[in-house]
């Protein structure tokens, strides 16, 4: 959590760039990481095994954002039960948990927001702290039901084939490259 609060911090003083980001690297990363914690929970951490290539992000963003989003569902995935982190160009964040009505997932974005049945420890700071950094990577962050109960949390982000350029509020916002002539 204080990584992540003074990653918020650092992103509202500074101005960042988003960079060209290896996303198999770092989610192999992350997933190695994670896996000994899931395994003492009696949870499964399943990564489905694609080629997502690289995409546009803040340096040290997207670690903050997967590492926050497994915490959670790791919080309220029952034992037995698959966390799945399906990546791509657009991760996903998977769990079993109770999942939220769509009221609640929109709500979840707020900062020390929890929802009112919740019967897990939190400080309803980590996805306050995760919108910010997946928008100033160009990209967008939204919380959708899982097939089988539980949460989806997908980050849509930009792959490198697209450029970025800042809007006239500042936010980065994808380019379509274009293709060279033959």
């Amino acid at each position: 959590m204080v990584h992540g609060l003074l990653a918020l911090a650092r992103l509202g003083n500074t101005a960042t760039t988003p960079e060209p980001t290896d996303l198999d690297a770092m989610l192999a990363d992350r997933a190695a990481m994670w896996q000994s914690l899931a395994a003492e929970q009696h949870v499964i951490l399943a990564v489905t095994r694609t080629t997502a290539g690289r995409v546009w992000a803040i340096p040290g963003a997207l670690e903050q954002v997967i590492d926050n989003l497994v915490a959670n569902a790791l919080r309220v995935s029952p034992p037995g039960t698959t966390l799945t982190r399906a990546p791509g160009a657009e991760p996903h964040v998977i769990d079993q948990g109770p999942g939220m009505p769509p009221a609640d997932r929109e709500r979840a974005f707020d900062r020390f927001w929890r929802a009112s049945d919740s019967h897990h420890d939190g400080t309803g700071l980590s996805l306050p702290i995760v919108r910010p950094l997946v928008r100033a990577s160009g990209g967008e962050i939204t919380l959708h039901p899982a097939p089988d109960g539980g949460l989806d949390a997908r980050v849509c982000l930009h792959p490198l084939a697209h450029g970025l350029t800042r809007a006239g509020d500042g936010s980065p916002r994808p380019t379509r490259a274009t293709a060279p002539a033959h």
